[in-house]
C-alpha cells in the first residue's frame, strides 16, 4: 500500500516525510488541518509511480469530489524536520482539479532534482532521502500568513510573531510583500496588530499553543476561510535548535531567548562537560521535569528563564519568582527576564513519577524511606557490585535492578526534603526590611550553629590533624567532592592512591586555620544580626526564625548536592567498568548513557559516533571561559566581534559608528559582517558575485538560495523574515537586512557596508 490518509502518516516521516508526519499528528490533536493523503516516497521510481501506486492513486482520484480542489505539495524525508527545513526548495501546486493530481504528482516528486534542493543540502551537509507527496484539499483563503511561535531573531518564545497577506499566502513566503504584522503575547495573551486579523487571532493562539508545547518553537502556515482558521503546515524553527545532539555541537542558547546565568553551575563545572556528562545533566533535569541547566558550547548555565517561567506556571508573579532566584542566579544586570509560557503539567507528572517508581515491587528496596541516611553504605554496595562485573549483560543488569532504581529513590528522597521557599525567598524579604547591604551580612554564613556540607572537606583535614578523624573515615565521607566532581570523565579524590595524604600536605603548607576562619566569618554575622535588631527591633524576632530557616534549608541543599553526587560515583564506576569490557577505554565518556545500554546489549552503532564527538569535545576544551551571564543567543564570534565584557553579554547590543551613514531595515538574519557590496538587480547577473561579498537586491526569492554560499550577508528593499529566502539565509547562519526600501539604490557595487542583522541596519562606512 502506497497511499495513506493523513491521519495515518507515519509519525516518524520514514517514508511519508516530514510535512505529511507533522499534517498528521496535528489531524490527531484535533486540530483544523485540511483533509488529504500522501504518497509514500517508495512509490516512485525512475521519475515514475510504480504501477500498483498509479492505480491507487486512479482509484483515490475518482472517489475524489469533483466539488473541490485540491493542493499538491512535497512532503521529502528530512523536509520540515527538526534539522533542516528545506523551505521552498520543492515545488507546490495549488488549486489544482482533480483531473489533474496525476500530472501534479509526478511534477511535485520531479521537483527533487530542483538545483535549490542540492544547494540547500550541501550547505546544510546532509543528504537529500525519497520524496513523499502530500494531497490535501484547497483552502481558498481570505486571509493566509505564517505564525512563529517564537520569534525567529531573538527565539523569544514570550512573543508570537506573524504576518499575512489577502489571499493566498504565495505572495507572502515568497517574499513578495505582506499585508499586516502582529504580535501575540505568549504568556498571557494579548494581540497587537491589525483589525483585520483580530477576529481570529486569539482561536490561531490557542492552536499554536498545543502545538509548541512540546517545547520545540513552529513556524505554522494558517488560513483564514469563510470566517474558520485552518492549519496547512507547520514545522520546527530550525534555527532555534541545539546544533546537533548526535555530534555533541549544542547551544542551547541559540534555542530562545533566555537568561543563563553561570553562577553555582559554572561553579560545579569549572570545565567543559564531556558527552556523557552533558547527556547525565539534561536526563536528571527531565526526570525532575524542571528547565535547570543549559549548554552552550560545552559550557554549562543556569537556566533563569526557565526557572522562572516554571515558577509563574504555579501562579507566582514574575517580580517574585525573579526575587526567590535572586540568591540562586549571583548579580543580575538591569534586565527584563525572558520568560515563555511553561506547562506545570510537566513538573507535577515528572515529580509523579519518580515517587511512583520508588513504590513499585522490584524498587522496594531502593524505597525513599529505606535508603534515606544510607545513601553512602549503599552507593559502596553498588560500586563493589560493578567492580566484580565480568560481562557486558552482567553490568547491564547491575545497571537495570540496581542503578536506576538507586538514583530514583534518592532523587525522590531528596526532592521531597527541600524548602524552595526559605532558600529562594529569604533574601528578597531583609533586603525589602534593612536594605542589600545588611541583607548579604545577615545572610553571610548560612551554618547556625553547624557546618554546612561544603565546608566538610576543609574543616575535616583539620580533624584529621588533631585526631577527631581517621584518614578512612575522611575518605568515606569526603571523597567524593571535589572540583571536578561532576564531570564523569574525571576521576574522584578517592580514586587517587595518595588520597588523602596529598591534600593534608596541601593544608598544611597553606598556613590556612579553617576552624578559625569560620569563626571570624561566625562573629561577623553576630554583629550584622546585633545591628538589623537594634535598627529595626519589631522585627528582631522574626529575623531569628527567618534565618534559622534559611540556615536549615541551605543546609539541606548542600547535603542534597552532597547525597547526589553518590550517584555519579556510581554512574562513574559503570562507566570505567564499560569501558573495559567493550575496550573502548575513555572513549566511553563520549557517548550518551542510553547509547551504552545499547552497547552492553549488543548494539555498537554507536561507536561510529565517537570521533566527530571527540574532535568537537577537544575543540570546546580550547574555548576561552564564556561570560558569565548571557542574554539571548550567543556565539563565540559574535561575541569576540562585539567586545562586550566577559561579565555579561547581551545579544544584539551594537551602536553605529559616528559618521555613518545609516539604512534602517527589519531584522532578518541574527548576524554582524562587514564587507564589499555586490549590487544586482536580477538574478542573471549572479555569476559575477564574488565569494564574501554582500549581496543587496531589491528583492530575494527562493531562487537566489543557489548563491548564498558565495555571500557573507544579505541586504534587499522589500521582502519579510518570513519569506523562505530569509528563512535559509538564518539556517545558513548569513546575516540579513530585509525591507530597506531603497538599500539597491543608495549602495553602489565596491562600497564598504557594516550589515547588522540583529538590530536590521545597515552601515555604510
Amino acid at each position: 500500500m502506497y497511499i495513506f490518509d493523513l491521519k495515518n502518516a507515519d509519525n516518524k516521516g520514514n517514508k511519508t516525510g516530514g510535512k505529511a508526519a507533522s499534517l498528521g499528528e496535528m489531524l490527531r490533536m484535533g486540530l483544523p488541518v485540511p483533509h488529504g493523503y500522501v504518497i509514500t516516497a517508495d512509490a516512485f521510481e525512475n521519475g515514475s509511480l510504480k504501477s500498483a501506486a498509479a492505480a491507487e492513486l486512479k482509484d483515490l482520484v475518482n472517489k475524489l469530489p469533483a466539488s473541490h480542489t485540491w493542493a499538491v505539495r512535497s512532503s521529502a524525508i528530512g523536509e520540515d524536520g527538526n534539522e533542516n527545513s528545506f523551505a521552498g526548495a520543492y515545488d507546490t501546486i495549488l488549486d489544482v482539479r482533480k483531473e489533474d493530481i496525476e500530472k501534479a504528482v509526478l511534477k511535485v516528486a520531479a521537483s527533487a532534482e530542483n538545483e535549490r534542493v542540492a544547494v540547500y543540502a550541501k550547505e546544510r551537509n546532509t543528504v537529500t532521502g525519497g520524496t513523499a507527496v502530500v494531497i490535501q484539499q484547497y483552502i481558498k483563503a481570505d486571509l493566509a500568513g505564517v505564525l512563529f511561535t517564537a520569534d525567529p531573531i531573538s527565539g523569544s518564545r514570550g512573543k508570537m510573531t506573524g504576518s499575512f497577506v489577502k489571499g493566498a499566502g504565495e505572495k507572502l513566503v515568497s517574499g513578495e510583500g505582506m499585508d499586516g504584522e502582529f504580535v501575540i503575547d505568549a504568556v498571557n495573551y494579548s494581540f497587537d496588530g491589525s483589525g483585520e486579523m483580530a477576529p481570529y487571532a486569539k482561536k490561531l493562539y490557542k492552536y499554536a499553543k498545543k502545538l509548541a508545547a512540546d517545547g520545540i518553537p513552529k513556524d505554522i502556515e494558517w488560513a483564514v476561510s469563510g470566517g474558520h482558521v485552518y492549519l496547512l503546515q507547520s514545522r520546527p524553527v530550525t534555527t532555534l535548535f541545539r546544533n546537533s545532539h548526535e555530534d555533541f555541537d549544542i547551544n542551547d542558547s541559540l534555542c530562545g531567548e533566555l537568561l543563563l546565568s553561570k553562577t553555582n553551575v559554572g561553579e560545579i563545572f569549572l570545565r567543559p562537560v564531556s558527552p556523557v556528562t552533558s547527556g547525565m545533566v539534561d536526563m536528571i533535569s527531565d526526570v525532575l521535569g524542571i528547565p535547570l541547566i543549559s549548554n552552550v558550547c560545552g559550557q554549562l548555565y543556569l537556566n533563569i528563564s526557565g526557572i522562572c517561567s516554571m515558577l509563574m506556571s504555579f501562579g507566582v508573579k514574575k517580580e517574585k519568582a525573579f526575587g526567590m532566584i535572586k540568591e540562586l542566579a549571583g548579580g543580575i544586570p538591569d534586565t527584563e527576564v525572558p520568560v515563555y509560557p511553561f506547562d506545570r503539567n510537566i513538573v507535577l507528572k515528572s515529580v509523579g513519577n519518580i515517587i511512583k517508581n520508588s513504590f513499585k515491587k522490584k524498587d522496594q528496596k531502593y524505597h525513599p524511606k529505606k535508603i534515606k541516611g544510607r545513601f553512602t553504605e549503599l552507593s559502596f554496595d553498588l560500586i563493589g557490585k560493578i567492580r566484580k562485573a565480568e560481562s557486558r549483560s552482567e553490568l547491564l543488569n547491575i545497571w537495570n535492578n540496581d542503578c536506576e532504581p538507586f538514583m530514583t529513590g534518592v532523587l525522590s528522597a531528596i526532592t521531597t526534603g527541600l524548602d524552595v521557599k526559605s532558600l529562594f525567598g529569604t533574601r528578597d524579604r531583609l533586603e525589602k526590611i534593612c536594605g542589600t547591604e545588611l541583607a548579604d551580612r545577615l545572610m553571610s554564613d548560612c551554618s547556625g550553629n553547624g557546618n554546612i556540607e561544603s565546608l566538610g572537606p576543609l574543616l575535616g583535614i583539620a580533624d584529621i590533624i588533631s585526631g577527631k578523624m581517621t584518614r578512612e573515615e575522611y575518605t568515606v565521607k569526603y571523597g567524593h567532592r571535589d572540583a571536578d566532581e561532576m564531570e564523569l570523565s574525571m576521576p574522584f579524590p578517592y580514586e587517587n592512591a595518595n588520597f588523602p595524604d596529598n591534600v593534608i600536605e596541601e593544608y598544611k603548607a597553606s598556613g590556612i586555620d579553617a576552624y578559625a576562619m569560620k569563626a571570624a566569618q561566625e562573629k561577623r554575622r553576630e554583629e550584622a544580626v546585633n545591628e538589623f535588631k537594634a535598627k529595626y527591633p519589631s522585627y528582631s524576632g522574626k529575623l531569628d526564625k527567618m534565618l534559622k530557616k534559611y540556615s536549615d534549608a541551605v543546609a539541606g541543599r548542600e547535603i542534597i548536592r552532597s547525597d547526589a553526587l553518590r550517584i555519579f560515583c556510581i554512574i562513574r564506576e559503570y562507566l570505567l567498568r564499560a569501558g573495559t569490557l567493550t575496550g573502548l577505554g575513555d572513549d566511553i565518556f563520549m557517548l550518551y548513557t542510553n547509547e551504552i545500554k545499547k552497547l552492553l546489549a549488543g548494539d555498537e552503532s554507536c561507536i561510529k559516533k565517537i570521533p566527530v564527538r571527540r574532535r568537537n569535545y577537544e575543540k570546546q576544551m580550547k574555548l576561552p571561559n564564556f561570560p558569565s551571564m548571557i542574554c539571548g543567543r550567543f556565539t563565540v564570534e559574535e561575541w569576540q566581534a562585539s567586545g562586550s565584557p566577559g561579565g555579561y553579554y547581551r545579544f544584539g547590543e551594537t551602536t553605529a559608528q559616528s559618521g555613518d551613514n545609516v539604512i534602517s531595515g527589519v531584522a532578518g538574519s541574527a548576524g554582524q559582517i562587514e564587507g564589499t557590496a555586490r549590487v544586482l538587480k536580477n538574478i542573471d547577473d549572479a555569476a559575477s558575485i564574488e565569494q564574501g561579498e554582500i549581496l543587496v537586491v531589491p528583492a530575494a526569492n527562493i531562487g537566489w538560495v543557489r548563491v548564498f554560499p558565495k555571500i557573507s550577508a544579505l541586504v534587499t528593499d522589500v521582502g519579510a523574515p518570513l519569506s523562505h529566502a530569509v528563512i535559509v539565509a538564518r539556517e545558513l547562519g548569513i546575516p540579513a537586512v530585509v525591507s530597506c526600501q531603497s538599500a539597491s539604490a543608495q549602495i553602489r557595487t565596491g562600497d564598504k557596508i557594516r550589515v547588522d542583522g540583529t538590530l536590521g541596519k545597515v552601515f555604510v562606512v
